[in-house]
């Protein structure tokens, strides 16, 4: 019994690390994103990378590619934006190396108040002992299709 506690004990630290591990590299990619670091946002992507949006799928095969779709991401911003926060970000690990977040964030200008909402759906895979995005879709809401 005690042996089946200790297991049940070590297999949910270990899911939490791992929770810590890809909440941080969401944390880590909208802190590059805000300080337009787009050789920092290149890091936390696995390649091919694909931005699915509603007329299109854009696929960046490598980081100078990533790097160019995300100058456009940001340069599309307005002026007095200034910085993200997640609202929240809920973690689906499909298996040991892929895992889905969706995730809200928050736009906020320098005066620190709200000028935009929004939702994506991050996958992620564990490579090379990390996280990486591999594919993006920002969405406004997820409906379930029911039986």
């Amino acid at each position: 019994m005690f042996k089946k506690i200790t297991i049940l004990l070590f297999l949910s630290l270990s899911m939490s690390f791992e929770k810590k591990d890809i909440v941080d590299v969401l944390e880590n990619y909208n802190v590059a994103f805000a300080e337009s670091n787009y050789s920092e946002i290149a890091k936390y992507f696995d390649y091919p990378a694909s931005f699915n949006l509603k007329d299109k799928t854009i696929s960046a095969s490598n980081k100078f590619k990533l790097k160019l779709i995300y100058r456009k991401i940001r340069g599309d911003l307005p002026d007095y934006y200034a910085y993200s926060k997640w609202d929240k970000i809920e973690l689906q690990l499909i298996d040991d190396s892929i895992v889905i977040a969706n995730a809200k964030y928050l736009r906020y200008k320098h005066d620190g108040t709200l000028f935009e909402s929004g939702s994506a759906q991050y996958h992620l895979r564990f490579i090379n002992e990390k996280w990486k995005i591999f594919s993006l879709t920002p969405y406004n809401n997820i409906k379930v299709f029911k039986e």
